[in-house]
């Protein structure tokens, strides 16, 4: 590890709820990191099994741990956990996710040599891109709504934040089933993104957890709400790309709409139908208007020529 990154304080947040089974793997992971210099905020949303159990189970001066007296949710407790944040990154690791022993020295060590970005996303390989690579607001919510390849979107515990850009945009929306994209995006419409080769972090896929839980008609309700508050907030502010973005997500929402017929989704139906009418787009539109070609920012590198460092334009 840089010697020059040994003394920054990186905080890293596990949020457990019913977490018995696999909360030991979270935080013996987080705790073994060859970066000694962190603070571990552990939030427990009133569990009814053996998580807290588990967790008082371990004696680390690096460890802060809070039980709530009654479940308030995953975004809210995500929030409680943040006000104790002192580092200047942080991270989730939620408690059935896992940290491998290098990884915060790794985020550390290409995050300081980017720290113009807000915050890291990891990403499998690509064979026409060398990582790390920056995009820049434009780029990335071109690349987010029409993007051949969407960088953005990933696992929570893929992300290595600055905490102070986070804090600046409100931190978390407790209002969003899909909380982690709209905190994703808010940032990214602002500021730049680091991508880096990944994996040194395990998000575990399980049973009944909350991304499996958001079903299409809460994506499309979210989709067009975390836009419009976009919009809203000027953090998108190119006319020509908002029109674009908004038309796809009425069209998406229309072509739903026959499906939800099919099945007599009754209830659906006037839902979208609602979302339509805001928006402002005729049906004429819908049919006829040419939608925004998909973008390929990477389309003129290859693996002989790959992208080797930053794209440096909003272009």
């Amino acid at each position: 590890m840089n010697k020059d990154t040994d003394h920054i304080l990186v905080s890293i947040i596990t949020i457990t709820y019913n977490s018995s089974m696999f909360v030991r793997d979270a935080i013996e992971s987080v705790l073994q990191q060859k970066h000694k210099n962190i603070q571990y905020i552990i939030g427990d949303d009133c569990s009814t099994d053996e998580t807290w159990k588990i967790v008082n189970e371990y004696n680390d001066d690096r460890i802060i741990s809070y039980r709530n007296e009654k479940n308030i949710g995953e975004y809210k407790n995500r929030n409680k956990a943040l006000s104790y944040v002192k580092g200047k990154y942080f991270m989730f690791i939620d408690g059935d996710d896992y940290l491998y022993p290098h990884a915060i020295g790794y985020f550390l060590e290409n995050f300081e040599k980017f720290e113009e970005c807000a915050f890291l996303v990891q990403k499998n390989y690509m064979s026409n891109i060398i990582f790390p690579l920056i995009l820049y607001p434009q780029q990335t919510i071109k690349m987010y709504y029409f993007g051949k390849n969407n960088l953005l979107s990933s696992s929570f515990a893929s992300n290595f934040f600055r905490t102070d850009l986070f804090i600046s945009v409100g931190g978390l929306s407790t209002h969003y089933k899909s909380g982690d994209d709209d905190i994703r995006l808010r940032l990214a419409a602002l500021h730049p993104v680091l991508f880096v080769q990944g994996w040194v972090s395990w998000p575990r896929e399980t049973i009944g957890q909350a991304s499996s839980k958001i079903n299409e008609i809460d994506r499309i309700i979210e989709q067009n709400e975390i836009f419009k508050n976009l919009v809203f907030n000027k953090m998108i502010s190119n006319n020509e790309l908002i029109k674009s973005i908004n038309l796809k997500l009425i069209r998406y929402a229309f072509r739903m709409m026959f499906i939800f017929f099919i099945k007599m989704q009754w209830k659906e139906i006037s839902i979208v139908r609602k979302i339509i009418k805001q928006s402002g787009i005729s049906y004429f539109i819908l049919f006829f208007k040419k939608q925004q070609k998909t973008v390929d920012i990477f389309s003129n590198y290859t693996s002989m020529n790959p992208l080797t460092k930053q794209i440096g334009s909003e272009k």
